[in-house]
């Protein structure tokens, strides 16, 4: 009974363990090698296509792609994924050309650890002999199928004892000598080319190969409840990361400290509008709210509700020059 009991808590707690974590899968959509970093831990030793990550412990944990061509600019962003559940992210391109973090899926904890590699094909048996084969299938009027099948072998041959008489004369003496093919000494190699040509009636026409491979699902975005309009970005930051970054910004002194670490920490996140409104609400100088608002339009999901940004400022002309640097992009 204590075996039973014990063996119950053993399996609770592994299950309690596992809810409390969650796995990333990440994959380049062009075969381009990276290297993924999760929270500052390095995730695959050599750079690869696809890698999975699992075991991740935080909420919104900091990725980080490095590409193994050293053109390619490094990829920094922070998400926001719940735990007990697997991610599926892709890495492409967006309309600007630069390369992005796109979630594709979510999925029950351990659905890729609990897919199984392709195992390789057995390798076919090889005879002794060198042979080349070539097959080829020809269509012919009537549903016929004409295929002919060369074979090219090269070996030794299996000569029989053979007697040969030769006779000779030189200087009107004749000379007369038999050969005996079995005994000759030395290697000889033949060729022998066989070519079968074989016709058969088909019920239906040869059909070309179509290709069935799997489509990559279309990227997908964060969907805000109520909001219909244009998305600017991908996924916003949930509302605890920005709980923390505006804690952090608000512990900075100055105008100018505070401006720094805001545009360091929104320069690889998505925010929206009310969070834009947050940040803008940080800063004392009405110049600081306008910087901070243009920095953010390019960064914002619900982009046709930036126009809720204008109550953040003071001054009509704030709204005049932010509006005209909205129209230039």
């Amino acid at each position: 009974m204590k075996r039973l009991l014990s063996a119950v808590s053993i399996s609770l707690l592994s299950l309690a363990i596992q809810a409390q974590t969650s796995d990333l899968v990440v994959f380049s959509d062009d075969g381009t090698k990276f290297t993924l970093i999760v929270d500052g831990d390095v995730k695959n030793e050599a750079p690869a296509t696809r890698v999975v990550a699992t075991g991740i412990r935080t909420e919104t944990p900091v990725m980080m792609v490095k590409f193994e061509d050293a053109s390619i600019p490094p990829l920094k962003q922070s998400g926001y994924l719940e735990m007990g559940k697997e991610y599926t992210m892709m890495l492409t391109l967006n309309k600007k050309g630069a390369r992005v973090f796109r979630m594709t899926g979510v999925a029950e904890l351990g659905t890729t650890a609990r897919t199984e590699p392709e195992k390789p094909a057995e390798p076919a048996f090889l005879d002794d002999t060198p042979s080349t084969t070539v097959v080829q299938e020809t269509n012919v009027p009537g549903g016929q199928v004409t295929t002919t099948t060369t074979v090219v072998e090269e070996g030794d041959p299996m000569m029989n004892d053979e007697n040969v008489n030769v006779t000779m004369g030189v200087n009107g003496v004749n000379f007369n000598l038999n050969v005996n093919t079995g005994t000759t000494t030395g290697t000889t190699t033949t060729t022998t080319t066989r070519t079968t040509t074989t016709t058969t009636q088909t019920s239906t026409p040869v059909r070309p190969i179509i290709d069935t491979k799997p489509k990559p699902a279309e990227p997908e975005v964060y969907s805000m409840p109520g909001y219909t309009g244009r998305v600017g970005c991908a996924w916003p930051m949930s509302t605890t990361e920005f709980a923390d970054v505006k804690k952090s910004i608000e512990a900075k002194s100055f105008e100018d400290s505070k401006m720094t670490l805001a545009k360091q920490v929104g320069s690889n996140r998505c925010f929206t509008v009310d969070q834009v409104k947050g940040l803008m609400a940080l800063f004392s100088f009405e110049d600081s709210r306008l910087d901070i608002a243009k920095f953010a339009y390019d960064r914002t999901f619900d982009i046709d509700n930036y126009y809720q940004v204008n109550d953040a400022f003071t001054f009509e002309s704030s709204i005049d020059d932010l509006n005209s640097y909205i129209q230039s992009r």
